[in-house]
Parts: structure tokens; C-alpha cells; sequence
């Protein structure tokens, strides 16, 4: 399914006062547009991927009476996946849904489009709900976008809870387009180091 059928799924299900968390690079740049809620947090200009399980879970624990939603791609859910065992063993309340499309897909679109090949971006599009289970943890792998509006509610009612959500490579995100995986030869960093430097040599 597209990325937008997933993240209106979950946005039809979110309470007014819903903590949304928002991880990844392509999935991301779908769900910066289209998931709102009360508070809302992902991992900022810099590109810190895998932030979603951890602050999901402080944000259960510290609202364990609100619905905190962690909303991740395949790829930076990788990076911290290894803590679905703390939010079992915590019993933190919340529902992370994985946007599974088996790619690091901002790569893989600037590989194909700029080179014709695709190297070392391309996951496997790994049962993350079977691992999620193997933790003590409630979880559903969803094929088909009319499976969504009841697996998000057994969710919800079950949290700590997960779901591992198939998605397409063939939805091309704004960040892909825009060229995001490009390191281009002047970065906007250099300029903050020269401010910082200079700032420094001054006071």
C-alpha cells in the first residue's frame, strides 16, 4: 500500500491529545505532512534516525494515560528495534507501527535515478512482528490496507503493541525527489562551523 493509506489509517484512530512520534528518512517525509497530534516529535534536520522506540517508550511512561504513537520506517526502526524487549518488560503503553517496505528507499531511489544500480540499500522485508512476539509483545504483520482499521484497534487495545505494515517502493517521497541522499560538496554545515569558530575566537 502507499505510505498515505498507512498514515491515515493511524490518523483516523488518534485521540485529540495523542503523542505522535515520527521516524525514518523516506517514511518520514510522508508522515511530517500527514500525522498530527497534540505533541509531536521525529528525529530533526540532522538525521538522527532510530530515535522512535526510545522516545516512545520514555513518552508512554512518562503519559501512560494518553496514546502515544510511534510511526517508523523499516530502516530506523533498525537501529533501536532490540528495545521492543524494554516496552515489554516495562510495560510501556504504547503502539509502534513499521512502515515495511525492505529499503532504505531515499537511497535506493538517488542510486537507481542517479547511477542505474542499487547498492547495499535494500533491506529484506524482514517479519517484524513475528520478532515483536518472540518479546511477549501484541503484534500483527498487515498486507492489505482494509486489514488497518482493525489491526489498529486491537493495537491500541493491547499496547504494548506492534505492527508491521507493508508499504510500496513505489511511492516517491518529497525528500527522495529533492535529492536528500546527494552529500553535496558544500554543506550547510560548514557554514555553522565558520559561525562557531568565529563566535568563539570573539568572546
Amino acid at each position: 500500500m502507499h505510505p498515505n493509506v498507512l498514515i491515515a489509517a493511524i490518523q483516523e484512530k488518534l485521540a485529540p491529545d495523542a503523542v505522535i512520534i515520527a521516524d525514518g528518512g523516506d517514511f518520514l517525509s510522508f508522515a511530517r505532512v500527514g500525522l498530527s497530534g497534540a505533541n509531536y516529535l521525529d528525529p530533526g534536520s540532522l538525521g538522527c534516525l532510530g530515535i522512535g522506540v526510545p522516545f516512545g517508550i520514555a513518552a508512554s511512561l512518562a503519559l501512560p494515560d494518553r496514546q502515544v504513537v510511534v510511526a517508523t520506517g523499516d530502516g530506523s526502526f533498525g537501529f533501536n528495534a532490540i528495545e521492543v524487549d524494554t516496552a515489554v518488560r516495562h510495560r510501556a503503553p504504547l503502539l509502534i507501527v513499521v512502515a515495511n517496505n525492505g529499503a532504505w528507499q531515499i537511497e535506493v531511489y538517488d542510486q537507481e535515478s542517479s547511477y542505474g544500480r542499487v547498492v547495499g540499500t535494500q533491506l529484506r522485508s524482514s517479519d517484524y512482528a513475528a520478532m515483536a512476539r518472540a518479546f511477549g509483545m501484541h503484534a500483527e504483520r498487515v498486507e492489505h490496507s482494509e486489514q488497518l482499521p482493525a489491526a489498529i484497534d486491537r493495537a491500541l487495545a493491547n499496547r504494548p503493541a506492534l505492527l508491521d505494515v507493508l508499504v510500496t517502493t513505489d511511492a516517491v517521497s518529497s525528500d527522495a525527489k529533492s535529492g536528500l541522499a546527494w552529500v553535496p560538496d558544500l554543506q550547510p554545515l560548514a557554514t555553522w562551523d565558520e559561525a562557531e569558530r568565529n563566535w568563539r575566537r570573539h568572546s
